[in-house]
C-alpha cells in the first residue's frame, strides 16, 4: 500500500477538560498523545505532521520524564517545523500559535509543513484525542481512498461523521485555503457532497473523542 502524509491535530485548548488532555493517562498507562502517535506511526502514514499548541510544545521540549515510555524527543528545526522521534518512528512537529482560531488554523499549519509533491496523492487529517482509533482502521481508509480516487473520504458511525478524513488537496486547494473557525473540513462536505465518499463504520472508534475528565473516566469500564 502506498503511504500518504498525515496531519495529526493536537493543538486544542482543552478548555472542557480543565488541563492539557493530551497529557492525561489512559487506562492502558499511555498518555493520550503517546497513544495517538503510536497508532498513526504504525499505520501507512508518511510523513506524519503533529500540530501542537505552544503549551504542549513546551512540555514536550522541557519534560522528557513525561514521555519516558514513548521516548518522545524533538530534534533539529527545519524551516518552520522540527523533526521529532519516538519509539514508533518520527515525523514533523509544528506549533500553532493561532490555535484559538479553531481546528481550521491547525489544518492550515499542518499542510504548510508538507511539500506539494508529498500532498499529491491526498492527505489524511486526524485527531489526537481518539482513544480507540487503530492502525488497521487508518490503513483501511487509506486503501479505500487510493483505490477509488475520490475527492474526500469520511468515516461515519450512527450518522455522525468522524476521523480520520482523507482529502484530495489538489481538488479542494482553493476551498481549503478559505476555511475558518472550528469546523475543520465539514463545510466542504456539505458544499460538495458529490465529491465525498462516506464509509459506514461499525463502531465509535472514529467518532469517540475525549473532551472532559468524565470522558476519560468512562474509558475504564467501556473497553
Amino acid at each position: 500500500m502506498e503511504p500518504i502524509p498525515g496531519v495529526l491535530l493536537g493543538a486544542g485548548g482543552s478548555e472542557r477538560f480543565g488541563s492539557e488532555k493530551l497529557l492525561a493517562l489512559l487506562p492502558t498507562g499511555e498518555r493520550l498523545l503517546e497513544k495517538a502517535l503510536r497508532v498513526h506511526l504504525q499505520s501507512h502514514i508518511s510523513p506524519l505532521v503533529l500540530v501542537v499548541s505552544p503549551n504542549l510544545r513546551k512540555t514536550i521540549m522541557g519534560n522528557t520524564d513525561t514521555f519516558s515510555s514513548s521516548g518522545l524527543v524533538v530534534g533539529k528545526r527545519i524551516d518552520q517545523w522540527c523533526s521529532f522521534s519516538c519509539r514508533w518512528g518520527g515525523g514533523r512537529l509544528v506549533t500553532n500559535e493561532n490555535f484559538k482560531k479553531g481546528m481550521s488554523s491547525s489544518i492550515h499549519k499542518g499542510l504548510t509543513c508538507l511539500a506539494d509533491e508529498e500532498k499529491a496523492c491526498g492527505v489524511l487529517i486526524s485527531l489526537a484525542d481518539l482513544p480507540f482509533l487503530t492502525p488497521e482502521t487508518i490503513n483501511f481508509l487509506i486503501n479505500e481512498f487510493l483505490k477509488e480516487k475520490m475527492g474526500m473520504l469520511v468515516p461515519v458511525f450512527n450518522g455522525t461523521t468522524g476521523h480520520p478524513v482523507i482529502v484530495n488537496i489538489d481538488r479542494f486547494k482553493h476551498e481549503i485555503n478559505q476555511i475558518t473557525g472550528d469546523v475543520g473540513l465539514r463545510d466542504l462536505m456539505h458544499k460538495f457532497p458529490e465529491a465525498v465518499k462516506t464509509i459506514p463504520w461499525h463502531n465509535d472508534s472514529v467518532t469517540r473523542d475525549v473532551d472532559t475528565s468524565g470522558d476519560l473516566e468512562r474509558l475504564e469500564g467501556d473497553r
